[in-house]
């Protein structure tokens, strides 16, 4: 089960079939399509990031809308309000897209996919019957087609992909079955399977064997016929080379067909003779090579990355001749878990390679010289049985030789460690039959290019795998009784498997300590390596382990590398990483991109990175240790800079109407412009993370000029919604506005954060804002008393304290007269008009509706220009005239259009006041369909009683004459 918060509900997803959600065994309920494809697209990639690109295309397919980003933060919200995910355990944000959180048990195809591997283990282990019940148990999570009723073609694929491993899933079954003898009963089951999937050869296979066995020849050679028929009609071949061999046996009258006997734990096969003894001979026969470490005990997940590698030894590649020999190069950062799994894997099919394994650590990143070619050629050609003294001087003829006595066998060779494509090329077999198995810190790309090497990049383990490994070293009991604290080692250890093994290690040794006390020695950001780094094995010490791959950067790599341990938000772009280490973006870009073949750094998104935790603890460490307090401070001042010359120029372009305090920011050595206000807004929303990182990174170390210069450019947080960022980034920038000494800074923060707490109906809103009011006046700042008289007068108007909400229009109207390019001035007459709106004064909302209308039209604000023609409709409808109330309507609609910002203000209002307009002129229709789209766009955001109010509109067919508008001015 999966908690979204303590104490909550238990929730469970199923995808198996049509989307489900349970909470605590009950049925959740989950309105509108676009919200249940979005869930459906982020469980099918469940405790993986699913980029917002993703996202869009699974909610609205090839041609999503200008507001899709907006649209699907919205949808996010909306789904964590249903799933009670307030504190966004579930449903996690990530700088390019969102993340679910999982656990195995709470997501039915994780189940399945748990299920199905357990059964494949007890099959290894010769355990049918086991085998049997657990994939029996799999199936049976199954409810119909994965995700059916969902209309998505982004879905198509993963859905797609669940019902091949079902197929999969049914057809081991049925040969498992078919092992024990359950020919009787399977038989029925296989029919009503191959009328599902009449194609299906694995499924007419083992139909025909069960029929056959059954005595029931005539059948299966009537199924085998249907098949072929079916084949040739439908796909222009003929049955496989696997089923004509079949059908010629019952063709030639065996009533059981023979079928590949399981081999034995010697290497024979049931049925076979045993081998003879062999006679005593001058030159001993060497032995089949065994060369695998042993593999771990408690391996745990990686069950996506065991899959992939079983396919590439599929049929198709196992039979010599087939092709090249396999690659397969296994890349991950330091302490991931890439040896782990490369043994753990070869350990389970090395019983398919009869001629050997061959292993080697290939020392690319460690102590000591790395193993060269020759001297590994040396090893294998002893290994494959060529006398010591018979192997051959220099790297090019060993290599020959190898590849010599590779040929025609099937060996699985798993060559550890490398550092780059060319350490291992000489160690390639030449010809088909064998299987390479490379890990390393790089990216192998080389290999990819050269020698179509199928590259796996190994990530942390996923949350619940991560839970699971600790579980597995300090016993279940123990981690349950400890959840809490298991839940925080795993994040503190960034889920990477050494890590966590070292910090797990400790408790398991020492039961006097808790895993409580781990953690809380994990807490300290300047001691975490220490505590993971204490083993005198220098493999099992986390900062050793990173050490091996920064030792192997250029200088300017690793200048860089330490310096990305001085950035304070998640992830960070090319340009920021450029400001961040003085260079310019191009040679930024280039070094990013040698970090991120090293796994030092993980791209995330075109030009945008980021790293683990303990990796940015380990970088600054470094950057302590090798730079001086004035590298830190000249670094931590550029990258300030750059983000607040980059957000002030975004925010212009976004706000070009608006009055800023900070007005001409330091620009960098290399600024970042933006090519439009769309732009604009996507480099803003893109990077708002990293921006309330950069401020509270400026107050913390006291560089208050840039503090109160990025808070001036956090308008866009408004846009987007984002109260409670907009409350605490104000908080934090309050204690800087105070250390400069200036009044108007404290005053522009003390309105940012009432403006928001005045949003969110909080009654500190009136004491801040009328502390920024007072302030203002002392200071003369025309622009801040305007300001705040506005949202005084807001906060007024929303408790209904009328009188004085019209003292402050009237004296924030007064106030813009004549001030700056208007923009004042028409939020103060569209203020008024609302607020004679509210009062019945009709004409007089007209007059100044009309009037802010006119004003925003003049300096090009779209989005106050549509706001301002829906309160002018609103008051031709008073007046009882909706033909004038429909023309204005519609105009406002057309303006909303285009709005980049909250859609529920610029274009749900006028929507709704459309619908009015057209309800009374008869135009029922389209007045019902203008209400649905406004109804949408309050689902979207999560605005659920305003939905639901007009959804009860739309179901009684009733709208209101004048219904008050939210005008956010």
């Amino acid at each position: 089960m999966t908690v979204s918060e303590e104490g909550a509900a238990r929730v469970e997803f199923q995808v198996l079939g049509p989307l489900q959600v349970r909470a605590d065994g009950n049925r959740v309920p989950l309105p509108g399509a676009r919200r249940q494809r979005l869930l459906a697209g982020l469980l099918t990639a469940p405790n993986s990031l699913v980029p917002m690109g993703r996202l869009i295309g699974t909610v609205f397919g090839d041609e999503p809308p200008d507001t899709a980003v907006k649209q699907v933060q919205n949808s996010v919200s909306a789904l964590r309000e249903r799933l009670h995910d307030s504190q966004r355990r579930l449903i996690v944000t990530e700088e390019s897209g969102y993340r679910i959180c999982v656990r195995e048990n709470a997501l039915d195809s994780l189940q399945f996919t748990k299920r199905l591997a357990d059964s494949r283990r007890h099959a290894a282990e010769d355990d049918f019957d086991q085998a049997i019940s657990m994939i029996g148990s799999a199936l049976s999570l199954w409810r119909g087609p994965a995700l059916d009723g969902l209309v998505s073609e982004a879905l198509s694929g993963p859905a797609a992909r669940l019902e091949e491993q079902r197929l999969g899933a049914l057809e081991l079954s049925a040969r498992w079955r078919l092992e024990v003898g359950q020919h009787q009963e399977v038989v029925g089951e296989l029919g009503d399977l191959v009328s599902s999937y009449p194609l299906c050869e694995g499924l007419h296979a083992q139909l025909i064997t069960a029929l056959a066995r059954c005595g029931r020849r005539a059948e299966a050679l009537h199924a085998f016929h249907r098949l072929s028929t079916s084949l040739v009609q439908e796909l222009g071949v003929g049955p496989g080379a696997g089923l004509q061999r079949l059908h010629e046996q019952i063709l030639a009258g065996h009533s059981q067909p023979s079928r590949p006997p399981r081999p034995r734990r010697d290497g024979t096969r049931p049925g076979m003779p045993l081998p003879a003894p062999r006679l005593p001979s001058a030159i001993p026969v060497p032995p089949v090579p065994r060369q695998l470490p042993h593999a771990i005990r408690d391996f745990t997940g990686r069950t996506d990355h065991l899959t992939a590698l079983d396919a590439l030894l599929s049929p198709g590649r196992e039979e010599l001749g087939s092709g090249q020999a396999v690659v397969s190069a296994l890349d991950g950062s330091g302490g991931v878990g890439k040896t782990t799994l490369a043994v753990h894997w070869a350990h389970r099919v090395q019983h398919r390679f009869p001629d050997g394994t061959l292993h080697t650590d290939l020392r690319g990143y460690g102590p000591g010289r790395p193993a060269t070619s020759a001297e590994v050629l040396d090893d294998f050609l002893v290994a494959l049985g060529v006398p010591p003294a018979a192997v051959p001087a220099g790297t090019g003829a060993r290599s020959g030789l190898y590849r010599t006595m590779a040929a025609g066998r099937r060996i699985l060779i798993v060559l550890d460690n490398a550092n780059s494509a060319e350490h291992v090329r000489a160690l390639l077999p030449g010809t088909p039959g064998c299987m390479v198995l490379v890990t390393s810190r790089d990216s192998l790309s080389g290999l990819v290019v050269t020698e179509a090497a199928h590259r796996l990049t190994l990530d942390v383990l996923s949350n619940s795998e991560a839970t699971s490994l600790v579980a597995g070293i300090i016993g279940p009991h123990r981690a349950a009784a400890e959840s809490a604290a298991v839940d925080d080692l795993v994040g503190l250890c960034a889920q990477l498997p050494l890590a966590l093994r070292i910090a797990a290690g400790r408790a398991a040794a020492y039961p006097c300590i808790t895993v409580a006390d781990i953690v809380a020695e994990l807490s300290d950001e300047d001691s975490v390596l220490d505590a993971l780094s204490r083993n005198q094995d220098p493999r099992a010490a986390v900062r050793t382990v990173f050490a091996w791959s920064y030792d192997q950067l250029t200088p300017p790599q690793a200048h860089l590398f330490r310096h990305l341990g001085l950035h304070p938000g998640p992830d960070l772009s090319t340009a920021a990483a450029a400001a961040l280490a003085h260079l310019p973006p191009q040679e930024a870009r280039t070094l990013l991109g040698a970090l991120a073949d090293a796994h030092l750094i993980e791209p995330v998104a075109h030009d945008r990175y980021r790293f683990h935790d303990l990796l940015r603890a380990y970088a600054a460490e470094l950057t302590h240790h090798s730079d001086t307090k004035q590298d830190h401070q000249r670094a931590r001042e550029a990258v300030l800079t750059w983000y607040t010359h980059t957000a002030h120029t975004a925010d212009r372009q976004v706000y070009p109407t608006c009055t800023r305090l900070t007005t001409n920011p330091i620009a960098p050595p290399h600024p970042h412009p933006h090519a439009d206000r769309d732009r604009a807004w996507e480099w803003l929303t893109t990077e708002r993370a990293n921006l309330v990182a950069a401020l509270h990174h400026a107050v913390d170390h006291r560089l208050d000029h840039h503090a109160v210069q990025l808070i001036d450019a956090f308008g866009f947080l408004v846009l987007t919604g984002a109260w409670e960022d907009r409350i605490t980034t104000a908080t934090t920038a309050l204690q800087a506005a105070r250390r400069t000494g200036t009044p108007d800074h404290e005053a522009n923060v003390l309105l940012a954060r009432g403006e928001a707490l005045a949003h969110l109906r909080r009654p500190e809103a009136e004491p801040d804002l009328t502390r920024a009011a007072e302030l203002a006046q002392d200071t003369g700042n025309i622009h801040l008393q305007i300001a705040a008289r506005t949202e005084l007068g807001q906060v007024t108007r929303r408790q209904n304290r009328l009188t004085e909400a019209l003292r402050h229009f009237k004296d924030a109207l007064a106030l813009s007269r004549g001030f700056g390019p208007g923009r004042w001035e028409a939020v103060a007459e569209g203020n008024l008009a609302d607020l004679h709106a509210d009062l019945g004064n009709h004409h007089q909302a007209i007059k100044h509706g009309t009037r802010s209308a006119g004003l925003r039209r003049a300096i090009g604000d779209t989005d106050g220009e549509a706001c301002a023609l829906a309160t002018v409709a609103r008051g031709w409808q008073g007046t009882g005239d909706h033909h004038t109330a429909l023309t204005h309507a519609r105009r406002a609609v057309e303006l909303g259009r285009t709005s980049i910002g909250s859609h529920d203000e610029t274009l749900a209002s006028p929507l709704t006041i459309l619908a009015a307009a057209l309800h009374h002129l008869g135009h029922a229709n389209e007045a019902l369909a203008c209400l649905r789209e406004a109804a949408q766009i309050y689902t979207d955001k999560g605005l659920d009683a305003d939905a639901n109010a007009l959804h009860q509109q739309i179901r009684t067919a009733t709208i209101p004459l004048n219904s008050r508008l939210p005008t956010p001015w």
